[in-house]
């Protein structure tokens, strides 16, 4: 299933806006153009989640707690690790009216390298 639904509810409840949704939209034409996985609700849903939310906080402001240590050292000792710093410089460059600063980036590592385990 693809994310209409949610990016749907997330905009009827304020959490994004029309930017954002254009956003995930390239990001996840990114996925499927330059890699091949199609991104869906079985596979993304907490990335994309994630996505919106930290979209939310760069408006508001809102800080969240960086990734721990012990947490960024395990996902950087993954055979997935390389493919995954590609693919989020690959998702920062296609967003075009939002940022992620370097907690909501780790985050999405995080996120990225579960997306490739649930894939491959």
């Amino acid at each position: 299933m693809d994310f209409t639904e949610r990016l749907d509810l997330y905009l009827e409840g304020g959490m994004i806006d029309e930017d954002d949704v254009k956003d995930v939209n390239a990001i996840i034409a990114v996925f499927k153009d330059k890699y091949g996985i199609t991104l869906t609700e079985e596979n993304a849903d907490t990335f994309i989640a994630h996505l919106c939310a930290a979209f939310n906080r760069n408006k508001t402001h809102e800080e969240i707690d960086p990734v721990g240590e012990e947490i960024l050292n395990e996902i950087k000792s993954l055979d997935s690790y390389e493919e995954s710093l590609k693919m989020l410089d690959d998702v920062m460059k296609v967003m075009q009216h939002n940022t992620l600063n370097e907690t909501e980036q780790n985050y999405a590592l995080l996120h990225i390298n579960n997306l490739i385990a649930r894939v491959r």
